[in-house]
């Protein structure tokens, strides 16, 4: 049964409130004594701005996998994207510091309860295109009917670039240049340790990971065409970083470009190849994390 459109709004506003709530917790004890008081904003002029909680939440619901979805289904409705700027928005919000009067031990509790309550109880997915991914490698030997691929801890899922125009600069001798000027902006995963620390006997490599698997001639062409690399998991703490670049054009290279990366740090539980049609082609999961 699919709910109404205002049951779905109901349960997102709940689940925004109590995300709400936990984040508003979530600062370390006796921080509040640390933090300047600011004016109550009238409702009126709150209502016209943005939700950033209920925007993370909604973004958070895209990237899920939902009951009997297929991984390959998941991964043609999410946006990961979207859940690395809802994220960023949110980003001094969720930040996680432990505090002067606070045990390892507290902290430690803290951070899981707000890790919990982003996550929802339910496993995110964060998608690779297999098809001409130079994050995520994807070669077929005809020969042997099997495919190799390659991931590493910390990999590219989405770039955008966006030109922003030209303007005319000079040197110090008085050359004149026009530079065009551009935004480019990556979107990151960062799988923490688990290469390293929780890897399985069906990966090899401790930060470049291998794997192989095998697939019929006839229908290797459509799993690279359509498929995907599939990590299943969770959001971990930081949750999101954000790195800032300036561009520096000169004469040789008269382009201005400024960079921004968003990283998502994700904890994953399984990586999978997925298709279009059937199960999931490969999956390998992770030794459990602790």
């Amino acid at each position: 049964m699919i709910p109404s459109s205002r049951s779905t709004c109901g349960s997102i506003a709940a689940i925004a409130a109590a995300l709400l709530a936990v984040v508003v917790s979530a600062a370390p004890p006796g921080a509040e004594a640390q933090k300047r008081r600011t004016p109550a904003r009238s409702s009126a002029r709150a209502a016209t701005k943005a939700d950033p909680v209920k925007d993370l939440v909604l973004a958070i619901a895209v990237n899920q996998r939902r009951d009997g979805e297929s991984l390959f289904a998941a991964c043609e409705r999410s946006s990961f994207q979207t859940l690395a700027w809802t994220l960023d928005a949110m980003r001094t919000r969720i930040a996680l510091e432990k505090g002067e009067y606070e045990t390892e031990a507290e902290f430690g509790v803290r951070r899981r309860k707000l890790e919990d309550a982003l996550n929802q109880d339910r496993e995110l997915v964060v998608c690779q295109p297999l098809d001409d991914n130079e994050d995520a490698p994807f070669r077929y030997d005809a020969e042997r009917q099997v495919f190799a691929g390659t991931f590493s801890r910390h990999q590219n899922v989405w770039r955008d670039v966006k030109r922003t125009g030209s303007y005319v600069s000079k040197t110090r001798m008085g050359v004149s240049a026009t530079v065009r000027s551009s935004v480019q902006i990556e979107y990151d995963v960062d799988l923490g340790s688990a290469l390293s620390d929780r890897r399985s006997d069906c990966l090899k490599g401790s930060y470049q990971a291998e794997y192989e698997l095998a697939v019929a001639r006839e229908n290797a062409p459509l799993l690279k065409a359509r498929g995907y690399l599939v990590f299943t998991g969770r959001l971990v703490a930081p949750f999101v970083d954000r790195d800032d670049t300036a561009g520096s054009p000169t004469l040789d290279d008269p382009n201005d470009v400024y960079e921004r990366s968003l990283t998502v740090h994700f904890e994953p539980s399984t990586v999978s190849v997925a298709g279009p049609i059937g199960p999931a082609a490969w999956t390998c999961s992770f030794r459990s994390a602790g």
